[in-house]
């Protein structure tokens, strides 16, 4: 019997999980985001390695391979690769991007299509089989590209509730929902708001759909905006199919909230067929895990890792 470790390492979170080769979850552990960008290479190297450890130290038997995606890992696979490889002395162990992650989650291993992460960050990823085309657009960082994220929206609302309270804005329902959120009005929000960093602007994003529902103007055009300059990364996306193609669309903020993805959809190139993702990221490291061991996966993989993993 086979072992093997899929990780899905994102800005908020990052999941170890800890299976056999038929799918059978037997560990799982959370520990906070690893992205390089957010905390520094060490931090992100060592949080993982961590990671690795504690979730390894449950394994019945030896451990034949760790396929882990991260988010941000665009700059560094190099250096994680040959840094951790070390470490671990690991025959199979693959770390790069997160992307391949999300669209192998619903897609096939070897399946042609693109992803569009919507979760703190975003970002879309190309898969395409000839030509061995594995590369990305948007996704650049939260500080130079994250419009339309979880962490966006946030920023946003924050924005928007500014510029209310200066007069430069019109005014919100924002406000009051910011403060109901933070137990403080403005100014004295602010700093508590700076010292949480991205993570704490990403989770006020649910405050905008909420207060869309509620019929506020500001609302629906943060939205719209969003949704526009999501749906410009899936037109870029279509230049590398001839034909209709997938787009594994997840990330927290698709996964709940519908609504913006279908505000999504809306703006997309009709020949991208967007598939709202089932299963979690850490499925399709599973996947990959499973691939870079070489082994097939069963018929029933896929129900059998589902149904023993903690929603």
């Amino acid at each position: 019997m086979h072992y093997m470790i899929a990780i899905d390492g994102g800005g908020t979170k990052t999941r170890f999980v800890l299976f056999r080769q038929d799918g059978q979850v037997l560990y799982e552990l959370l520990l906070p985001g690893s992205d390089p960008l957010d905390i520094g290479v060490e931090q992100s190297r060592s949080l993982l390695l961590e990671g690795i450890g504690r979730i390894a130290a449950q394994s019945p038997g030896p451990i034949s391979g760790i396929y882990a995606g991260v988010a941000g890992l665009y700059y560094f696979s190099d250096f994680f690769g040959r840094d951790m490889c070390a470490e671990l002395g690991c025959d199979h162990f693959r770390i790069e991007t997160d992307g391949r992650n999300m669209i192998s989650c619903e897609l096939t291993h070897k399946e042609d299509g693109c992803c569009l992460i919507v979760g703190t960050g975003c970002g879309t990823w190309i898969r395409r089989q000839e030509g061995d085309v594995f590369t990305h657009t948007g996704g650049w960082g939260y500080l130079a590209d994250s419009q339309g994220s979880g962490y966006w929206l946030g920023r946003e609302i924050v924005r928007a509730v500014c510029r209310a309270f200066d007069g430069r804005g019109e005014e919100t329902l924002l406000s009051g929902l910011l403060q109901r959120e933070t137990g403080l009005a403005m100014p004295d929000c602010i700093p508590p708001l700076y010292a949480g960093g991205r993570a704490k602007f990403a989770s006020l994003a649910h405050l905008v759909f909420e207060g869309r529902r509620m019929g506020d103007r500001v609302c629906q055009r943060i939205l719209d905006q969003g949704a526009e300059f999501l749906a410009e990364l899936i037109w870029v996306a279509g230049g590398f199919f001839d034909a209709p193609f997938s787009v594994v669309m997840g990330g927290g903020i698709a996964a709940n909230f519908p609504e913006y993805v279908e505000l999504i959809r809306a703006k997309c190139p009709p020949k991208a067929n967007i598939i709202p993702a089932e299963a979690p990221p850490v499925f399709g490291a599973a996947v990959e895990a499973m691939h870079l061991c070489g082994i097939e996966l069963p018929e029933d993989f896929r129900t059998v890792f589902l149904r023993s993993l903690r929603k």
